[in-house]
């Protein structure tokens, strides 16, 4: 069965690939001109060029294909509108409808719980979407024309992990808190708020495992959404005891209330504007989301596609911040 990967070369792909090739599946790699391919050259992974902003190349992409996971995506949370919009939203789009015109039996979309956004108490897949930010607010727009696009006949499946980390995973949010907390700058002393908000993240072993098992079951996944996580979320207090923990440090004691914290961050996230330069820790909206609640159920996913998380916290982030080490980032 030829599955194309779209972003293969990324995080979630250099990780998702090497497990369909040991699980019998023939992996077709959707790559930019720009993208690093030497793994999956040695891989004998074959390789299509092309972008979701060229869609010209998106029918040759899908052809002579069974099943596309679709990984890509612009990836950022301080971005350009109409960059969401012409990559996450009508590359998606134009990229779904090619490959049901070429007879693809099953989308796989890569979709997000920020389609979702904060939620009170515990959410689902049911959950009424608030998105935060204009990246979660473009994956629930190309979800919903996913399944316009599939209309009647169940044919897509779209998964929605939580903040993914694992080895590899540079210039995200977990990196971030992580970076923050080892160099013992600033922001590695204060606590926004009370800490008691909630957060939940996945191994991107485990996200694999839930594309694997959507495309193993297409009887169960076809025209369903699943939330893909650890299953339980942390407050912010125990994520940063488990960091701190794991690096040896002592965690943030210290509470900001959240108009200073704003006030604070402020001066820092215009000066980064005017030099050109992103941290995802320092920036108003920043505050917004860490003072918000993000906890959600996994158990569809765990019914239907018998997805069971092996990764909690602690194993995971310990062998995240080992690859940091071992890989010059600590």
């Amino acid at each position: 069965m030829k599955v194309l990967v779209t972003g293969a070369s990324g995080f979630i792909g250099s990780h998702l690939v090497p497990t369909l090739l040991s699980d019998g599946y023939t992996p077709v790699a959707f790559v930019r001109r720009s993208s690093k391919t030497s793994d999956l050259n040695k891989m004998g992974v074959e390789t299509r060029v092309g972008d979701l902003r060229d869609y010209s190349s998106l029918q040759d992409a899908v052809c002579g294909i069974d099943v596309v996971i679709h990984l890509a995506a612009y990836y950022t949370f301080y971005g350009k509108k109409e960059i969401y919009q012409k990559i996450n939203v009508e590359g998606t789009s134009v990229l779904a409808e090619e490959a049901k015109r070429e007879g693809v039996s099953h989308f796989i979309y890569c979709s997000s719980t920020e389609a979702t956004g904060p939620v009170d108490g515990i959410g689902d897949e049911t959950s009424l979407p608030y998105p935060q930010y204009e990246y979660g607010v473009s994956k629930l727009e190309a979800e919903r024309l996913i399944n316009k696009i599939q209309g009647d006949q169940p044919w897509a499946t779209i998964i929605r992990p939580t903040g993914i980390y694992g080895p590899g995973n540079v210039d995200d949010v977990s990196y971030w808190f992580i970076m923050s907390q080892a160099r013992g700058g600033l922001l590695s002393r204060f606590i926004v708020g009370s800490g008691d908000t909630q957060i939940q993240f996945t191994h991107v072993d485990d996200v694999v495992q839930g594309f694997i098992n959507a495309l193993r079951k297409p009887e169960k996944s076809k025209g369903e959404t699943f939330i893909i996580s650890e299953n339980r979320s942390y407050s912010y207090l125990e994520v940063y005891e488990i960091i701190s923990t794991l690096l040896g440090k002592t965690p943030p004691r210290f509470h900001l209330p959240t108009t200073l914290a704003k006030l604070c961050i402020a001066p820092v996230e215009y000066f980064n504007r005017f030099i050109d330069r992103d941290n995802f820790m320092w920036h108003i909206a920043t505050i917004d989301s860490v003072t918000s609640n993000r906890s959600y159920s996994i158990a569809k996913a765990q019914k239907l596609l018998g997805y069971q998380p092996k990764y909690d916290l602690k194993k995971g982030l310990g062998e995240t911040i080992k690859w940091y080490r071992d890989n010059g980032y600590l």
